[in-house]
């Protein structure tokens, strides 16, 4: 068991919380698919899986039937994670989605749709292979994507912001931004860390009037 406190926020893993994951992946589903099943977004059912909502005996039960087992079949579960046998994440790769006609050669543009699903990404502490298997496209084609390497219609950005557990319209809102918060923060840290100290003073008092 686990637990994080940050403010008002706390996360609490149980050996339920551990148990649904594996049987969602033991079923070869993706967090997006689980999710559509159960009626939620993926981001919900993440936060679930993380620990970050609770999860009771009776809840845990009714994910189970909606997964098509049984409660035999979560203490079978809970036996194999003791065993330190766990199930691998299936990644259900979307076909076509990265073609020669798409790529851009040695071209690297940077576009504000780009920019924009970059900031999404990070915003939910997503690695680039986490993305990947959420959104059910291929490691390559994730970099690709976030290297400005590749074409990005408008469905393929509506799947990943929806993968993400973001509503289309955070993406809009964020497209109409003139700064986005990440890139301001990433930017003013590189400048921080090559600041003397005596300037990192400066900077502190700075700060500690805001």
């Amino acid at each position: 068991m686990k637990k994080k406190m940050k403010g008002s926020y706390y996360k609490l893993i149980t050996e339920n919380h551990q148990a649904i994951p594996e049987i969602r992946l033991e079923k070869g589903w993706t967090l997006v698919e689980a999710a559509r099943l159960l009626g939620l977004k993926s981001k919900g059912l993440g936060h679930l899986e993380n620990g970050r909502v609770g999860l009771s005996q009776e809840r845990a039960e009714s994910i189970l039937a909606a997964y098509g087992f049984h409660s035999h079949d979560l203490i079978r579960i809970k036996k194999m994670m003791k065993d330190n046998i766990r199930n691998k994440p299936i990644r259900k790769i979307i076909p076509r989605v990265l073609t020669n006609n798409d790529r851009r050669s040695n071209k690297r543009i940077i576009t504000k749709e780009v920019r924009v699903l970059k900031a999404l990404r990070r915003m939910e502490k997503l690695s680039q292979d986490q993305a990947s298997s959420i959104c059910g496209y291929s490691r390559p084609t994730i970099s690709h994507i976030v290297n400005g390497r590749i074409e990005i219609p408008l469905s393929r950005i509506r799947h990943i912001v929806l993968s993400y557990g973001f509503e289309f319209r955070k993406f809009e809102e964020l497209m109409r931004e003139e700064f986005l918060r990440d890139e301001v923060i990433e930017l003013c840290h590189e400048r921080m860390i090559k600041l003397s100290e005596k300037k990192l003073k400066l900077v502190q008092s700075l700060l500690g009037n805001i």
